[in-house]
C-alpha cells in the first residue's frame, strides 16, 4: 500500500516464510511531512496502523520513528511522557501501549520502518533494547546519514527487487547500530560505567590465556570486586569467570579446527592450567567433548 498525498511516502509491505528465516522482517518504511495544525495522523495509513493521539495503539511489531524537523510529544505505557525534538528517535515495543503526535505549532518531519523477528526479540532480551528506555536523542549532525538511510528503504521498498527485504533488514540493523553508538541520552556516570565494562572486557580478550581471576579484572579498572561482580553481570549477562571461559573455549575451537596441536597443548594455550578441566570446561559449554566437536566439523 502506498499513498496519494504528496506529504507522505510509504510502503506496507508483504513478508513471505522465506523472509522470516532471515530473522529479521520489515513490514512498512515511510515518511511524513507534518505541517503545523495539520491534522494527526494522516488517514491514508492501513486500518492495523492507524490510531487516535488520545487513545493510543499497541502493534504487534517493532517500529523505529525518527523525528527529523519540528517537535512533539511521545507517551509509552512503561516510559510515561517524553518531549521529542529533532534529531530524536523514538522506539515502539511489540503490545507497548503508545501514542505520539506532532506539536500543533512546529509540525514535524517523521520517518519510520517497522520490522520484527527472532533476531530483534533475542536483543531486546539480552538487554540492548528495553520498554524503560524508548527515546534516544541523537546528534543533528547525524541527520542527513539516518534521513538518507530512511529514503534507501524507502526506495528499496518500492522497488521490491530480489533481496529487498534482506536489504531493508540491513538499514534497521543499521539504525539500531545508531542508536548504540551515539545516543545522548545516557548520563555522565552511565557513560563511565559502561566505559569501564568495556576496558574489562578488554582487558579479558588481552589476558584470558593466562591465570586472571575476576579480582585481577576488577582490579584493572579500579573497582571493588562486589560492585564489578555485579555490574559486569548485568551488562553482559554473565558473571567474569563465565566469561573468561567462554572466551577460552572460543579459543580453543580455532585452534582445535585450524591446527594441529594436541589438546594437552591447546588447554595450557588458552589460558586452562589442566587438560582435564579444559576437557570438562568444553563439554559444559558446547555440550561435547574437545574431539567429538573436532570430528563433527570436519566431517
Amino acid at each position: 500500500m502506498t499513498s496519494p498525498n504528496e506529504h507522505l511516502n510509504f510502503k506496507y509491505l508483504p513478508i513471505v516464510e522465506h523472509d522470516l528465516d532471515w530473522g529479521l522482517t520489515v513490514s512498512c518504511v515511510g515518511s511524513q511531512d507534518i505541517m503545523p495544525g495539520e491534522s494527526y495522523p494522516p488517514a491514508e495509513h492501513p486500518l492495523s496502523h492507524r490510531f487516535k493521539p488520545t487513545k493510543g495503539r499497541m502493534l504487534d511489531e517493532f517500529q523505529l520513528i525518527y523525528c527529523a524537523k519540528g517537535a512533539g510529544t511521545f507517551h509509552t505505557e512503561t516510559a510515561g511522557e517524553m518531549q521529542v525534538k529533532a534529531g530524536d528517535m523514538m522506539m515502539l515495543f511489540p503490545q507497548e501501549r503508545h501514542t505520539y503526535h506532532p506539536d500543533e505549532k512546529t509540525g514535524w518531519k517523521e520517518y519510520w520502518i517497522g520490522f520484527k523477528g527472532p533476531n530483534i526479540e533475542m536483543r531486546v532480551r539480552k538487554g540492548f533494547f528495553s520498554t524503560q528506555h524508548p527515546l534516544f536523542h541523537l546528534p543533528v549532525t547525524l541527520n542527513n546519514d539516518i534521513v538518507n538511510m530512511y529514503n534507501m528503504g524507502i526506495k528499496a521498498a518500492q522497488h521490491m527487487e530480489k533481496g529487498y527485504q534482506q536489504l531493508l533488514s540491513g538499514y534497521v540493523n543499521m539504525l539500531l547500530g545508531y542508536i548504540l553508538s551515539y545516543d545522548n541520552t545516557l548520563s555522565q556516570t552511565e557513560k563511565e560505567v559502561t566505559e569501564a565494562i568495556h576496558q574489562a572486557i578488554l582487558f579479558i580478550h588481552n589476558n584470558y590465556q593466562h591465570d586472571i581471576q575476576s579480582e585481577d579484572i576488577a582490579k584493572s579498572i579500579n573497582w571493588g570486586y562486589s560492585r564489578f561482580r555485579k555490574i559486569f553481570l548485568q551488562q553482559t549477562g554473565k558473571t567474569p569467570y563465565q566469561y573468561i571461559q567462554e572466551m577460552r573455549i572460543e579459543q580453543s575451537k580455532f585452534l582445535l579446527l585450524n591446527t594441529t596441536k594436541a589438546l594437552k597443548e591447546i588447554a595450557y594455550e588458552v589460558g586452562f592450567s589442566n587438560p582435564d578441566y579444559f576437557s570438562t570446561a568444553f563439554r559444559r559449554i558446547t555440550g561435547v567433548s574437545p574431539m567429538a566437536y573436532k570430528k563433527r566439523q570436519l566431517e
